[in-house]
């Protein structure tokens, strides 16, 4: 039994620490990615959707008063008359301030619901997050010093020479 140990190729670990290393840099972009998203999902929904419905709200309230207005000045000056004008102008400004407020409900749901499903999901990334920054890291470099410690090895082994033909002695026997 020999103590030496054939090392037939450490290339193939240099290439695996270079692909771990490749996978380790597109798993974090991956992940990063994955919860700006969710953030940035998150952000639009309380700021930008909200101000936007809420302004909404605003306007279609401040049209729906003018339009009363201009209906009930109307129906002062000439209330025989059906003014129709102003009468669909009411409504319409009804309809943009109902949908308005519908659109702020929706809103107002799905902040809640989004935060509700996706912080436990974002819960359940952190042993990954730590995996992939920290433990697979902490693996690349131990499997750098083993490279390092296998070619340190190969170097010191002998290699074994080939037998040198059997050259004749002048005078000897072949």
């Amino acid at each position: 039994m020999s103590d030496q140990v054939k090392i037939s190729s450490i290339d193939a670990l240099e290439a695996f620490r270079a692909d771990l290393l490749q996978y380790i840099s597109k798993a974090r972009v991956a992940l990063d990615d994955m919860e700006g998203d969710v953030r940035r999902t998150q952000t639009w929904l309380d700021t930008d959707r909200s101000l936007h419905w809420a302004g909404q709200l605003k306007l279609g309230l401040k049209n729906l008063q003018q339009a009363e207005q201009e209906l009930y000045s109307a129906n002062l000056t000439s209330p025989q008359a059906s003014n129709a004008f102003q009468k669909m102008a009411v409504l319409k400004a009804r309809r943009h301030v109902q949908e308005a407020e519908e659109k702020l409900r929706i809103v107002k749901h799905w902040r809640q619901t989004f935060e509700t499903r996706t912080t436990p999901l974002l819960r359940q990334l952190g042993p990954l997050f730590e995996f992939i920054g920290q433990r697979l890291p902490m693996g690349v470099h131990s499997l750098g010093e083993s490279i390092k410690a296998l070619q340190a090895y190969a170097e010191k082994s002998p290699t074994p020479q080939p037998a040198a033909p059997a050259i004749p002695e002048p005078g000897g026997e072949p």
